[in-house]
């Protein structure tokens, strides 16, 4: 069985421009379906003057999906179709900063608090581990509460998940500003990190919403580049606050930041879900998702509110599924692929607890505002990761897509063989991973020996780069392969990549007095060097295992579906007798 469609999956990433004549099944497992056309259809399709008829490789759609036979009106319409989004190229650059704006301040919670992590012990009387608890618990809900969220994100909208979870940081970040005690300190860190850390794999949802998958990766990498430029200038900020005030300025200054940013986005994030307002032409039904700024009359004209392109709206609503990201991470080429990248992230962060704990130590002694400063070249770093590698990977994809569609014409390769989507993102990722391996380990002994500023300088930004340039590359490769729910795939990696961080961080004290800081950085490099290795296997398999997935969830709601079809038939066939002596019917007796 094969789906066509006008438009490649490949270049759209949606399925609101499929073909969907005849709808063979529905099922959860992988969260795809297959359809199929018959040979009449097809070929009115095919006759279309400006249609392309393309093979597609499977998608994902929500379990709720039904489809129907198109009449030649609907064929015709889809031979023009509207465009995927009304935002031209400028305005998906302010989109990109809006979103910036929002989630910003999850990247910035965590590490502008480690300047400030001294202060604290001297406060409340506590030792290292404990001080560095607040730090975990943040990380670890970080990790966790996106993959609520997330699901929440693509079933509601995007706007009112995103511009509530800044409404609940603000108000921990004012209720940490004011704590009394270690243990409110805890208890409102786990409340903050709920309240904005979904902004970050929501971001990349709604980026998704709006892209194709030939940019994806330059608006993705941009995305998460800016947001997550606050893992590197956040201990700046936060040295130069806490030694101007202290350790509770650093709160305040996230309340008053994170609720400017919520008043600027309340006026323009709009929604995005295609369900939803699919191209932006369809005004959202509910209050929480209408902007204000998509009042203003020249916005109404431009989104064509006064004649939507209906056909834009994607019918694949997803249902809420809380455990959806869960159920993703599980799947064998997902984890695969993620582990080493999330094992990387989490050195990452190591990396920057280094930069403070290290520098203020001897041989360096450097007071908190030098401290800061040494952290700009990680920010530039991975910085300058995001938005190259965005390029990088889309001039790949653009390359791979060209390579594959003249290998289909000149027979290269068979029709029905599928585009393989691990390898073309996965590919981009792999000098970078074994880069970082050098990185971070002479990052570690140069700490560990004091060595001279510079090297520590230098490694930490060929470490950022690698770090960030992998998150870029694995979000949009989750983006592609599950459009439909891009919040809750982007969140999977956001779960792994943060409970690995916690972990780290929870042991890294410990690990640190039991074998050094070059100890430290020497063992958990072999793991990340070994775990490299596991990415080659969703490269080779990873498209199989899918695709073996797929028909056999095919072929087990084929089977549920001709038993129910089966037991309704039974139900409605009156159970009679007939007497053929007479020619006449009876009831059973």
């Amino acid at each position: 069985m094969t789906e066509y469609s006008l438009h490649s999956d490949d270049d759209t990433g949606s399925s609101v421009v499929d073909l969907e004549v005849k709808d063979f099944s529905h099922f959860n497992g992988d969260d795809m379906d297959r359809k199929s056309l018959d040979s009449t259809t097809l070929a009115k399709v095919y006759s279309k003057p400006h249609g392309t008829l393309s093979r597609m490789t499977t998608r994902e759609v929500a379990a709720n999906d039904s489809s129907d036979s198109e009449n030649d009106e609907d064929i015709a319409s889809k031979a023009n179709p509207a465009p995927y989004t009304m935002l031209n190229y400028s305005q998906k650059w302010m989109m990109v900063a809006i979103l910036t704006m929002c989630g910003f301040w999850s990247s910035l919670a965590s590490p502008i608090y480690y300047p400030a992590l001294k202060q604290l012990e001297k406060q409340f009387h506590l030792d290292e581990d404990k001080v560095n608890v607040t730090v975990v618990v943040y990380l670890l809900f970080q990790g966790i509460a996106p993959t609520f969220s997330g699901g929440m994100a693509d079933v509601y909208g995007r706007r009112p998940v995103i511009l509530g979870g800044m409404i609940v940081y603000v108000v921990a970040s004012i209720g940490l500003a004011c704590a009394p005690s270690y243990g409110v300190i805890c208890f409102l860190r786990i409340i903050q990190s709920i309240g904005i850390s979904p902004t970050i794999a929501i971001s990349s949802g709604v980026v998704s919403d709006y892209t194709l998958k030939h940019e994806r990766g330059t608006f993705v990498g941009a995305t998460s580049g800016f947001v997550l430029i606050g893992q590197g200038i956040g201990p700046l900020l936060g040295a130069v606050i806490a030694a101007r005030w202290n350790w509770r300025a650093v709160f305040w200054f996230l309340a008053i930041g994170c609720g400017a940013c919520f008043v600027v986005g309340l006026f323009l994030l709009p929604e995005t879900k295609r369900t939803l307002v699919g191209n932006l032409s369809i005004k959202p039904k509910h209050i929480w998702s209408k902007a204000p700024i998509t009042f203003v009359p020249a916005v109404q004209r431009m989104l064509k509110y006064d004649n939507p392109d209906y056909e834009t709206l994607d019918p694949n609503k997803p249902k809420v599924d809380l455990i959806g990201a869960f159920k993703i991470t599980a799947q064998p080429e997902i984890f695969l692929a993620l582990f080493p990248a999330g094992l990387q992230f989490a050195m990452w962060t190591l990396m920057l607890s280094s930069i403070s704990s290290g520098l203020s130590a001897a041989p360096y002694n450097y007071s908190l505002p030098i401290i800061g400063v040494c952290y700009l070249p990680a920010g530039i770093g991975g910085l300058c990761g995001s938005f190259l590698t965005g390029r990088i990977i889309d001039h790949y994809y653009k390359k791979a897509i060209k390579k594959f569609e003249n290998d289909k014409a000149t027979g290269l390769i068979p029709e029905d063989t599928k585009f393989n989507t691990f390898r073309v993102r996965l590919l981009c990722v792999l000098p970078q991973n074994f880069l970082a391996v050098i990185s971070f380990l002479l990052f570690g002994w140069s700490i560990d020996k004091g060595w001279k500023i510079p090297a520590a300088l230098i490694t930490s930004f060929v470490s950022s780069y690698c770090a960030m340039s992998t998150l870029s590359t694995m979000t949009t490769l989750l983006v592609d392969l599950y459009p439909g729910r891009s919040s809750t795939a982007s969140s999977c990696f956001n779960f792994v990549r943060c409970s690995l961080s916690s972990i780290f961080m929870g042991c890294f004290a410990d690990m640190k007095e039991a074998m050094t800081v070059g100890g430290t950085f020497s063992f958990l490099i072999a793991l990340l060097f070994l775990a490299n290795g596991l990415t080659f296997i969703p490269i080779m398999y990873g498209m199989q295992w899918r695709e073996k997935r797929l028909l056999k969830e095919e072929q087990k709601a084929a089977d549920a579906a001709a038993a129910a079809s089966e037991e309704e038939n039974r139900e409605n066939t009156p159970d009679v007798i007939v007497d053929v002596t007479d020619d006449t019917v009876s009831p059973k007796k």
